[in-house]
């Protein structure tokens, strides 16, 4: 029974760390309805998985996978801006991992709004608990559990 409890923990830590988050990715400028009245739209739906990082991030990321979703608003030539999409990078360094691309020179007032809370989080400005931290303790609590039936 201990072993069966120790692989299933192992194997729900691997799947915490392997399942890529799905994000609404769209940019208002092009779609009206990804703006600050954002409608739900399913081609606005993507798997992380399946999404590359950004070239100017790609140098710095120990990983490719995307890590959460990310809402971000600036003005551009005077127009504002809403992009939503995956997020690369440290969900915790948002100062360093959402930072505007540098071929873009007439950006102000960028904010960027990250979540890894849920699939689709980035429709909402709702932040919540990290699902792979939940799936993580969630492993932890089974891993005792199987020491303490030993």
């Amino acid at each position: 029974m201990r072993q069966y409890l120790l692989l299933f923990g192992a194997l729900l830590s691997l799947l915490a760390s392997a399942y890529a988050i799905k994000c609404y990715a769209c940019e208002s400028v092009y779609e009206e309805s990804c703006g600050e009245d954002f409608d739900v739209e399913n081609h606005f739906k993507y798997d992380c998985a399946f999404i590359a990082p950004p070239r100017f991030l790609e140098s710095d990321l120990l990983s490719v996978n995307a890590t959460a979703c990310l809402k971000r608003v600036f003005k551009e030539n005077g127009v504002r801006k809403i992009v939503r999409g995956c997020y690369f990078g440290e969900v915790n360094d948002t100062e360093l991992w959402c930072r505007m691309d540098p071929t873009l020179a007439a950006v102000q007032n960028a904010s960027c709004h990250v979540c890894d809370n849920e699939n689709y989080c980035n429709g909402a400005e709702v932040i919540g608990v990290n699902r792979v931290e939940t799936w993580r303790i969630i492993s932890l609590i089974l891993f005792l559990l199987a020491a303490q039936i030993a």
